[in-house]
């Protein structure tokens, strides 16, 4: 695959601009680094696209970059062949509706991208972060010895153990690891397991509370029992030294049969009404009277009976059920009004009126009241055991609350913990083919070292941890102990090895300006590695007029375009 031929209609410094290139070495030559530039941005945004956001090499300062002298939008257009078939990519470069369009020349039909707004994946092989690591290839921004041999290194181990220049697998896996430690569950599971031995202290508080509730209500009931007994007793007949009797106290007798009777009320919880029976529903004692009357009614005029009896049977019977219904719903007290249950001082009233009435006929009457302090406290102390499981009861709701929101907490770990795990693994596995796949990356290196260099390095040893060693006299030296030139030499010799390793769909190469500083030899070398290397197009870009020169007299054949 190749450009044949670059519309630059409004891109940068260009305007209308129209470049020829072709298959092999292509040098294009430009007045200004500023073309050169532009150039290099053109190529790399019609094949790609260019983001606005900020990653993998792009910025909003791009867009200001790209801007059009003439201020209008952005754009331009190539011709591509591949596979023996020609098209044509026309592109928006407008910063919020960017938009490639590509027709089939002989079809002239539109071909469907497999990416939006990108080439990748239809006409090149790689993704754009890969491309303008891997196949761009530009002279090393470092000036200093030390810093340009760190470069190296970093380069070496990041393309052998990430497939990128641009992400340091051992720093990632690192920085991963880190985050981990933040997510450390021990803590956590710990106040999970403690939470759950204090909940095992109270998993029978609710049995208990029951049982408890039990013995209240069966002390209630024993206290409206001995109530209604006490009664009795105060109902008797006392003989005084007069030989008078005490008359019954009515209100003292109500008082006492309400105390005992609101006992056949009470529920294990002392709040509950008891459950009422059908038979005592009013509906069904008068619908009961109603099919009575019927009944009889309807016996009465079956059987030969005169008229005036009939009646009298009929009015007789109403009468009767009437007044048998009223007379069982006052004996099943529903004329009586609610009643409820007596709370403690509804007894300590009862007793001290027994005991105001007593004091105030002066008689010499004696009524033990011994059972009611008992009774009181018997139920205090049940009261306070039932207090105190309420309490425990509490308790557990709540560290059932807190156990909930730990546990949510602790799968919210986990899962953090795991995706961090899991993703630890994926770099490992990844780097791990990589490795197997590139460990044979950088092969090439040798001979195109031994080229630039005229034969002193005779060997290059690249380490995956980005330990590079060169032979000279037998002797392998760190590269640390290198020239800059030398450096540079060996930069150079290992983007082309890459390039040569990456280039699987043969995507045009860019070389821009790497010839500063290198001699004529080695500027002829640089172009016959690259030109040995698998691809169908090699575009060099350069603002030395002089290279044009250097490249016919090498009597190599390229293409020559000036701007």
């Amino acid at each position: 695959m190749f450009l044949n031929k670059l519309l630059l209609k409004e891109f940068g410094k260009f305007n209308n601009k129209e470049i020829d290139l072709e298959p092999g070495i292509n040098l294009v030559c430009t007045d200004s680094e500023s073309k050169k530039s532009s150039l290099r941005e053109f190529v790399i945004g019609m094949l790609y696209g260019i983001n606005r956001f900020k990653g993998l090499g792009d910025s909003e300062k791009n867009y200001e970059r790209i801007k059009s002298i003439s201020g209008k939008n952005s754009s331009g257009k190539i011709y591509i062949k591949s596979d023996g078939k020609s098209y044509f990519v026309e592109r928006s470069f407008q910063k919020n509706s960017s938009k490639a369009s590509v027709l089939d020349v002989q079809s002239g039909r539109e071909y469907k991208l497999k990416n939006k707004d990108s080439l990748y994946g239809t006409f090149v092989d790689m993704d754009k972060n890969t491309y303008t690591n891997g196949l761009c290839i530009q002279r090393s921004g470092q000036d200093e010895p030390r810093a340009l041999a760190k470069e190296i290194r970093e380069y070496v181990a990041n393309m052998t153990l990430a497939g990128t220049p641009d992400i340091d697998k051992t720093m990632a896996v690192e920085l991963l690891r880190d985050e981990k430690r933040k997510y450390d569950t021990r803590a956590l599971e710990r106040e999970v397991e403690g939470i759950g031995e204090q909940l095992e202290g109270f998993k029978d508080v609710d049995e208990k509370l029951s049982d408890i509730r039990t013995q209240i209500h069966a002390v209630e009931e024993e206290f409206a029992i001995e109530t209604e007994k006490r009664k009795r007793e105060a109902r008797s007949l006392v003989k005084t030294e007069d030989g008078e009797k005490f008359e019954d106290n009515e209100e003292i007798n109500e008082n006492l049969d309400k105390l005992a009777k609101s006992s056949s009320y009470l529920d294990k919880d002392s709040n509950e009404e008891a459950e009422e029976k059908i038979t005592d529903k009013i509906w069904f004692i008068l619908l009961t009277g109603v099919f009575v009357v019927a009944v009889i009614t309807a016996m009465v005029y079956i059987l030969p009976f005169e008229k005036g009896v009939r009646q009298l049977f009929v009015v007789c019977t109403i009468l009767f059920v009437i007044i048998t219904i009223v007379e069982g719903m006052y004996a099943k007290g529903m004329f009586e009004g609610d009643v409820t249950t007596p709370s403690e001082e509804d007894f300590k009233r009862v007793i001290q009126e027994l005991e105001k009435k007593q004091i105030s006929e002066e008689k010499d009457v004696t009524i033990d009241m011994s059972f009611a302090e008992e009774f009181i406290e018997k139920k205090t102390k049940l009261k306070e055991v039932e207090n105190e499981l309420l309490e425990n009861k509490r308790r557990k709701m709540g560290l059932e609350t807190e156990l909930e929101e730990a546990s949510v907490k602790l799968k919210a770990m986990e899962r953090e913990v795991h995706a961090i795990t899991l993703a630890i693994n994926t770099i490992n596995e990844i780097s791990k083919e990589l490795q197997g796949g590139m460990k044979d990356l950088l092969l090439g290196v040798d001979e195109i070292v031994k080229s630039l260099t005229d034969g002193r390095f005779e060997d290059v040893r690249l380490e995956m941890s980005g330990h590079v060693t060169v032979r000279v006299g037998g002797n392998y030296i760190n590269i640390d102990r290198l020239s800059y030139d030398d450096l540079r030499l060996i930069y150079l010799a290992v983007r082309l090895s890459v390039a040569n390793a990456l280039c699987r769909n043969r995507e045009p190469i860019i070389l821009d300006d790497i010839f500063t500083g290198c001699t004529e030899q080695q500027i002829v070398s640089i172009i016959k590695c690259a030109a040995a290397i698998d691809t169908d197009q090699v575009i060099a870009l350069t603002t030395n007029a002089a290279i044009a020169e250097i490249i016919s007299v090498a009597d190599i054949e390229y293409n020559y375009q000036t701007l």
